[in-house]
């Protein structure tokens, strides 16, 4: 076992030496050594000591209380920072050099879009009836795709920003094609998300995000320090930095699962403004989830160690060759 799910109601965790117990109505249910575990997800509702934040700190296993109804009211414990504290000290001094941040920021949004235009492209062959409005979306970003590999000297964040969220815009236009109508899957939103597609698209970024967190806990970087994303309060900014080229492709886990009827309508409970996975889902959902867990682990903590690598060879002296 690497991650523990809580989620029914009247739960409560509690510990004992080195392990997590888990009761129900004030009756124990369970029990899981802490050795066993890399992280715990919890619902809102579900009460626990003080002293298991604790006990979960000491033994590294991460802790992410997760709200499907308030995102924004999502909360994540991690144990401390490993490595090399002198990582982190450059890594601040990097920050404000914005060469070195537009340089990594432009090859995260190129490979996002890349990914996304190959999305799309392997679609138009298993999906033919779509073909043009795929085609439409392919073309414009291929045309961005363009402009980020041009080395001109106007480039900055804000640009770059621009162009990401055009992308976005096209992409997601062409990307809610592939489902079902009576998914209501229109557009990207969320908090709260009103369709059962946004709900699952927002529910894996968060549990990848986590990933990507710890990812950059082990290797002694700053998660709170992106390049893309600016400093946000209660935001881990390079966490989200590493999320974006693997979107696209927690895109495709996501549009597999309504595709294969993983997952159902029946699954969802929709009102007038927000969307709930309801227990059959969750536990078809978390179970894919699991299955899906190792290759996206491996791939983040791949991307922190290159992202460990950029910070402590980076040269500002040295002329900065074409990143694409």
């Amino acid at each position: 076992m690497k991650t523990l799910f809580v989620e029914k109601t009247q739960m409560e965790l509690r510990y004992e030496r080195a392990c997590l117990l888990i009761y129900r109505e004030g009756k124990r249910i369970g029990s899981v050594p802490l050795r066993q575990l890399e992280r715990v997800v919890v619902a809102p509702h579900v009460a626990l000591a003080a002293g298991v934040l604790g006990v979960l700190a000491e033994h590294e296993v991460a802790l992410l209380v997760l709200n499907h109804r308030h995102p924004e009211r999502s909360a994540l414990l991690v144990g401390a920072l490993h490595a090399d504290v002198h990582r982190r000290m450059r890594q601040y001094a990097l920050y404000q050099d914005e060469c070195f941040r537009l340089r990594q920021a432009k090859r995260l949004v190129y490979l996002k879009l890349n990914r996304q235009y190959r999305l799309l492209a392997a679609m138009q062959y298993s999906r033919p009836s779509l073909r043009h409005p795929l085609s439409k979306a392919l073309a414009t970003l291929q045309t961005l795709l363009d402009q980020i590999a041009n080395p001109d000297d106007g480039w900055d964040l804000p640009r770059l920003r621009g162009v990401e969220g055009a992308a976005a815009a096209s992409y997601f236009k062409a990307f809610s094609l592939l489902f079902p109508p009576v998914l209501g899957f229109i557009n990207r939103n969320r908090r709260p998300p009103k369709d059962p597609v946004n709900v699952c698209l927002s529910l894996a970024y968060t549990l990848f995000y986590q990933e990507a967190v710890n990812a950059l806990k082990t290797v002694g970087l700053d998660s709170a320090i992106g390049c893309y994303h600016d400093l946000y309060y209660q935001r881990d900014s390079l966490a989200c930095d590493l999320l974006e080229p693997i979107r696209p492709w927690i895109d495709a886990w996501v549009y597999r699962l309504f595709n294969e009827r993983e997952l159902r309508m029946e699954d969802f409970k929709t009102g007038d403004r927000e969307c709930l996975l309801l227990e059959s889902g969750k536990r078809r959902f978390y179970e894919a989830y699991a299955a899906q867990h190792s290759r996206f682990k491996r791939l983040l903590r791949l991307y922190a160690r290159a992202a460990v690598k950029e910070v402590m060879q980076y040269e500002p002296s040295k002329e900065i060759p074409d990143l694409l």
